[in-house]
């Protein structure tokens, strides 16, 4: 008996489902939570005289991004090699890892190593779990794409405020509970690995057929091309929310409540922004939407810098978010479609990437703050936005996916 017939007689749907992605999303959240809970962790024992200065704080999350950045594409290559769900299952589990021992630790060592751990189970989720999400999403892939990066916008979104809740009960040793989803999830997984299996098999046959076809070709020039348009992305948001709080603090006068509600209010409208920029690519196109959400952070990314005042800014900082995050799941999606045998790679390098260059341009952004002022970084953060929509009319143009 074959492994979808034992499928379809267990009660397993024999027809995969855009709506699994749900699950899948959920994943998404149970990893990031753990990377995103990362900085208010650091932050807390540097309070509490674990950390020494600002410097080791630096280097321990510079540290997990220059793994992530390195092992992303090799875990990508790894998924692409043969259907490998459970990579999905051991990636977020060893994410988790990485953080929920954190708080029991006092040597520096073994505080870069656990970051380290956590940097290699983020990367080897995204490109598995994003591959999956791919093979689901069918017609919808917009749709299945947008509702992967909301589990991931929500958790990195909400790791510090799961934290800092949990610290106020448990002290450090809190960074145990942010195991908690990552596990819960991967029992779940464990239980449907062999259905992910069977689903991811199907998808290759069928994306074999269309290579013999003569129907599928990869464009790697054009994924370098859409590395461009990755890393001005994130090199500007990741500059933005690293010093938008300071820069509200110390340019505008405001307090630790308004800086803090900036970043609020850039996660919600971006969480918003996710949800429907997927759909709409599905409908008005890929790259035509990547083009016309990139554009559209310019003009408020001027209104941002010219207003001078913290509810202008504030006001401006809301559009700008929500066109930034509505090209989220459609630069993935163009990734996928440029590299349609390398779809694990492609989403590794479009969501991993995605996050590390951003962490490997921050220090310089902030650099140029102390030399020249905050304003200054925001200023940075804007041009790398103006050149994000440069590179994006340099994307190939990619055609919907076929029913």
């Amino acid at each position: 008996m074959s492994e979808e017939t034992q499928i379809s007689a267990a009660g397993t749907p024999q027809k995969p489902s855009w709506r699994e992605n749900y699950f899948i999303m959920l994943g998404h959240f149970a990893d990031d939570i753990c990377q995103g809970s990362l900085p208010a962790v650091l932050a807390f024992m540097f309070q509490q005289g674990l950390l020494e200065n600002y410097t080791q704080v630096a280097v321990l999350i510079l540290g997990m991004t220059v793994v992530n950045a390195v092992a992303q594409p090799l875990t990508g290559f790894l998924a692409d090699k043969r259907p490998l769900p459970f990579l999905m299952c051991a990636g977020m589990l060893t994410s988790a890892a990485g953080v929920a021992f954190l708080g029991f630790v006092e040597n520096y060592t073994l505080m870069f190593m656990l970051v380290a751990v956590n940097g290699i189970g983020v990367a080897t989720f995204h490109p598995s779990a994003g591959k999956l999400a791919n093979a689901f999403a069918g017609a919808r892939v917009g749709k299945g794409m947008s509702l992967f990066s909301l589990g991931g916008n929500v958790g990195y979104t909400l790791g510090p405020l799961y934290f800092t809740v949990l610290y106020a009960f448990f002290g450090l040793k809190a960074t145990l509970f942010l195991a908690v989803p990552a596990v819960l999830m991967s029992i779940i997984f464990i239980a449907k690995n062999r259905f992910y299996r069977v689903t991811l098999r199907k998808t290759e046959q069928k994306a074999k057929i269309r290579a013999l076809g003569g129907n599928v070709r990869e464009n790697w020039a054009g994924t370098g091309t859409l590395l461009l348009l990755v890393f001005a992305r994130s090199a500007s948001m990741s500059s933005l929310t690293t010093f938008l709080p300071l820069y509200f603090i110390h340019e505008l006068g405001g307090n630790d409540q308004i800086s803090a509600a900036s970043l609020t209010l850039i996660g919600v409208g971006g969480a918003v922004a996710t949800f429907l920029g997927g759909p709409a690519a599905d409908r008005f196109g890929f790259t035509q939407l990547v083009r016309v959400a990139s554009f559209m952070c310019i003009p408020f990314g001027l209104l941002f810098l010219g207003a001078g005042n913290i509810w202008l800014c504030m006001a401006a900082l809301v559009p700008f978010g929500f066109f930034y995050y509505a090209s989220m799941s459609p630069v993935v999606v163009i990734g996928q479609k440029l590299l349609p045998r390398h779809v694990g790679t492609a989403t590794g390098i479009t969501i991993g990437l995605g996050i590390s260059f951003g962490g490997l341009v921050t220090p310089l952004v902030g650099r140029v703050g102390d030399s020249f002022g905050l304003f200054a970084s925001m200023q940075i953060v804007v041009a790398l936005a103006a050149l994000a929509f440069v590179f994006s009319l340099l994307v190939p143009v990619v055609e919907k996916r076929p029913v």
